[in-house]
């Protein structure tokens, strides 16, 4: 097994071919790094659930034998009782499982880049963010990568190119619908505006969805760790506002707390502003994303909405 530090950002052009000297690997060159990779890894240990879909999709569901099987998404429920190992979770490793399965590869995104480390101390490590400033270039790009790295470039590609027509398609509703829209994550009792998250970007940049709020540069520009004041959404802002729809994602609830309250919204501002609440399936969205499956039922829940 190769224990050479692996990280592989697909955000950043990759040029990937195939070792000369063995036919079982392939290079990565990133920059001025070349890595060498196992050719279609048998072992694959998944931490990130829009990884695991994009390879559910290419059918090598059996190579996983280690993911985070807390708050697994329902549309992945058939890894709940799977004999994948379970690997911690998203956020937090368990790294002593994860050197149990002996795996060829590890597949990561950012919410475990402090791990990296560590992590590549047993297998080489792919780590793959997605970008709110350009979204679906940084989605296709994942997907590529995956499909290379499995030896599965033809089912990458067919991938790819359903999405597009797929997107194509949605294009066409929301271009047609007057209706703009907000999106607003729930936590903890607060609905939050996101209007430039890697959510935001698919719903409106990548769908077309039109914006009921633009993006304003900052007045200010913030501190080191410092975040900018969060944007509540709330019966008042409703009534300024006047968005025709409120797409939420809910994380409390994605994370197994109290979801969002039924009566969160005046009903009767709703009615005078004729603002429709669409709540979004919370683990696709919050714990998910970026993937072949997890896109393709993104993009029918947003259009959907618009229908």
């Amino acid at each position: 097994m190769l224990k050479k530090v692996v990280i592989v950002s697909s955000l950043i052009t990759a040029a990937i071919s195939l070792s000369a000297c063995q036919s079982d690997t392939i290079q990565i060159t990133q920059n001025d790094n070349t890595i060498t990779l196992l050719k279609a890894p048998e072992k694959v240990v998944v931490m990130d659930f829009g990884v695991l879909d994009t390879l559910d999709a290419f059918g090598l569901n059996n190579t996983v034998v280690g993911l985070p099987k807390q708050n697994i998404p329902d549309y992945l429920n058939q890894y709940t009782s799977s004999d994948a190992i379970n690997t911690g979770t998203m956020k937090e490793p368990d790294f002593e499982a994860i050197t149990e399965t002996k795996p060829d590869l590890i597949i990561i995104s950012p919410r475990l880049s402090s791990s990296i480390d560590k992590l590549s101390q047993i297998a080489p490590v792919i780590n793959m963010p997605v970008s709110n400033k350009d979204y679906f270039s940084s989605v296709k790009s994942n997907i590529t990568l995956l499909g290379q790295v499995t030896n599965n470039q033809d089912k990458a590609a067919q991938n790819i190119a359903q999405l597009e027509q797929k997107i194509a398609e949605a294009k066409q509703v929301t271009t047609e619908s007057p209706v703009n829209a907000i999106v607003a994550l729930h936590n903890n009792g607060r609905l939050m505006l996101t209007n430039q998250s890697t959510y935001a970007a698919l719903i409106h940049d990548v769908l077309g969805v039109k914006r009921a709020v633009a993006i304003l540069p900052l007045l200010t520009k913030p501190q080191p760790g410092e975040r900018p004041k969060p944007t509540l959404v709330d019966n008042q802002y409703i009534q300024t506002l006047k968005p025709g729809i409120v797409f939420v994602i809910d994380r409390s609830e994605a994370i197994g707390q109290k979801a969002m309250a039924d009566d969160f919204f005046d009903t009767k501002i709703l009615e005078q502003t004729g603002t429709k609440v669409v709540h979004l399936t919370a683990d696709l969205w919050y714990l998910s994303g970026a993937g072949v499956e997890s896109t393709n039922l993104q993009i029918d829940e947003v259009t959907t909405a618009l229908k």
